[in-house]
């Protein structure tokens, strides 16, 4: 399912998403991607959030100040 915090978004409708993106020197390794809903994946891009990857493998997002 989606990888968002709190998110149970089943996996077809997701999106894969890479944390460093190839366009920034990033790699297709699967290591680096997650799968996130469209909602997640457009926070993933949006300059106006931050996000982390948790020690249990979970995407917190958090609105910049």
């Amino acid at each position: 399912c989606c990888q968002a915090e709190g998110c149970d978004m089943p996996p077809e409708w997701c999106d894969a998403h890479h944390f460093k993106a190839w366009a920034a020197g990033g790699k297709t390794d699967l290591k680096d991607g997650v799968l996130l809903c469209p909602h997640h994946h457009r926070l993933a891009h949006n300059p106006a959030y931050v996000h982390e990857r948790l020690p249990d493998g979970t995407v917190r997002f958090t609105r910049r100040p």
